[in-house]
């Protein structure tokens, strides 16, 4: 597909650096690829999403991004998002999900500036830098769900119809206790925390011990232009 055949949709649904994750995949009803190695033709257009989208403005209702940003410098990202503004007509929706680096178990990788395990991962990305980038960037209004902030985990239900996040509690195995035995481990394990501390124990701390047990947790948000 080239952009002049994606023009003629209506309406247009982009999901930016999606690989594979596009029409007819399940969740991804309709929505075009945006990638450089685009997986087939028909749904994904092959694009360096450092450069302009070849699209007018006002042309685009939604757009979705996950696990890519972070492969962006923090100035591409900041590039990307007035781009996305361009794009989108009025009360569309952008869609962003990246790994959370404020989560306690991969912080560290933040003090370090680099993560090893992904050396790929250019912009390790947190709740404070993906707020002030936002706040940077054209978009007035914004919601994060899922994010660490200042140790707890922030965990909010997401409106899917806007467009799916993989990476959730709700959509990956990884993100969640899944067998019978694990559930009950947790529960035994609950307990006998707040069973330690005199039943004194915020939401907050048990945001946190639910945020430890994930093996991965992914900043979720969604910007929108009014």
């Amino acid at each position: 597909m080239n952009w002049s055949a994606v023009q003629k949709k209506d309406p247009i649904y982009l999901n930016l650096g999606g690989g594979i994750n596009c029409h007819p995949k399940i969740g991804y009803e309709n929505y075009i690829s945006v990638d450089t190695n685009p997986p087939h033709e028909g749904w994904s257009v092959k694009h360096d999403l450092r450069e302009p989208i070849l699209l007018p403005e006002h042309s685009v209702t939604r757009i979705l991004s996950e696990d890519f940003m972070e492969h962006l410098k923090t100035e591409e990202i900041k590039v990307l998002l007035r781009e996305c503004f361009r794009l989108l007509k009025p009360r569309g929706v952008v869609g962003i999900g990246v790994p959370d680096y404020n989560n306690p178990k991969d912080h560290i990788y933040i003090e370090k500036g680099r993560d090893p395990r992904h050396p790929d991962h250019i912009t390790l990305i947190d709740y404070e830098l993906m707020k002030n980038i936002i706040e940077e960037s054209p978009f007035l209004r914004y919601e994060f769900y899922h994010y660490w902030d200042e140790g707890e985990f922030i965990y909010k239900k997401i409106d899917y119809s806007l467009g799916m996040i993989k990476r959730t509690p709700d959509n990956d195995p990884r993100c969640r206790m899944g067998s019978l035995k694990q559930k009950t481990e947790v529960v035994l394990a609950d307990f006998l925390f707040k069973l330690a501390r005199g039943f004194r124990v915020s939401e907050g701390d048990m945001s946190v011990r639910r945020g430890h047990r994930l093996y991965v947790t992914s900043l979720v948000v969604d910007l929108f232009k009014d």
